[in-house]
């Protein structure tokens, strides 16, 4: 692939990361590379000669924060299908490739040539809407919609046969790459990132016999509230809500026709990985 331009999305909390957007962009424009920033990075570095969100001139996406600004990042990704790489300058950092010290000119050249593989992640969608706005790469969570303490029933199926029915604050339903995130703070399984599997997981169910189940990612899921009172929200990788309502008390759950796809320089142990990083989120 031959790389003319390159994107360079920034999370605005992350100060700490103008230093590297400023070393990043110098290094691309000695190698003759046209730079597209998102808006906010320009705002702060205020450089006129650079594309502003126009990521659909690109060829990849540099992202610069941890694994929550790679989800906002998706958003350009997905919609022109391109590559991503991650530097991490957040604390859990699953999704990205690399520290700030790693970022030099070797990493660049390696971009430039094609010297790298591709992670290829599932994404899920809701059928009925647009898939380039509403994905997940992470998890779909199906809640109560409003903020008072109360349950919402639920009842959830896979290609039409029934999983289960279900009271209590809701219901997750993730990919394998977001099984290590709210999934499994709420008692789900951890899925190794290359397993084609959605996994529901209830969230505080009030029964003895709701387990987290795993199915494959060609299934459908629809999930439907049994009642109303209040209403429930579908909640896509904690951005993009969708509300659920007499009108509308049901969502069907497929996989994405894009997979979000990401730069590795290096074959990682993820059981060390999941050691390491899930060892530090201690506060």
């Amino acid at each position: 692939m031959s790389v003319r331009c390159m994107g360079i999305h920034w999370n605005s909390s992350k100060s700490q990361g103008l230093g590297v957007a400023e070393k990043l962009i110098a290094m691309l424009r000695k190698r003759g590379v046209d730079v597209c920033l998102n808006a906010d990075l320009n705002a702060n570095i205020g450089m006129t000669d650079c594309l502003v969100d126009r990521f659909d001139r690109c060829q990849l996406l540099i992202v610069l924060g941890g694994d929550g600004t790679i989800l906002s990042g998706l958003d350009y990704a997905i919609e022109n299908d391109l590559p991503i790489m991650g530097v991490n300058l957040g604390r859990l950092g699953f999704l990205t490739e690399l520290e700030t010290d790693e970022l030099d000119d070797g990493v660049i050249d390696r971009l430039l040539t094609g010297d790298y593989a591709i992670d290829t992640r599932t994404t899920m969608m809701v059928e009925g809407q647009d898939y380039r706005k509403f994905f997940a790469l992470n998890d779909i969570v199906i809640t109560r919609a409003t903020p008072s303490v109360r349950i919402v029933s639920l009842e959830y199926e896979a290609n039409g046969a029934m999983v289960d029915c279900i009271s209590g604050d809701g219901l997750i339903v993730a990919t394998a790459t977001g099984s290590t995130a709210y999934s499994l703070s709420a008692g789900g399984p951890v899925v190794l990132p290359g397993l084609d599997c959605f996994v529901l997981t209830p969230i505080c169910p009030h029964t003895l016999n709701a387990r987290p189940v795993v199915v494959s990612a060609d299934e459908r899921i629809t999930v439907r509230m049994v009642d109303d009172r209040g209403g429930a929200q579908a909640v896509l990788d904690g951005r993009r809500v969708l509300r659920m309502d007499h009108q509308r008390p049901e969502i069907t759950i497929c996989r994405s026709p894009r997979q979000a796809r990401f730069v590795r320089f290096h074959e990682k142990n993820y059981f060390g990985l999941l050691r390491s990083k899930l060892s530090e989120w201690t506060h």
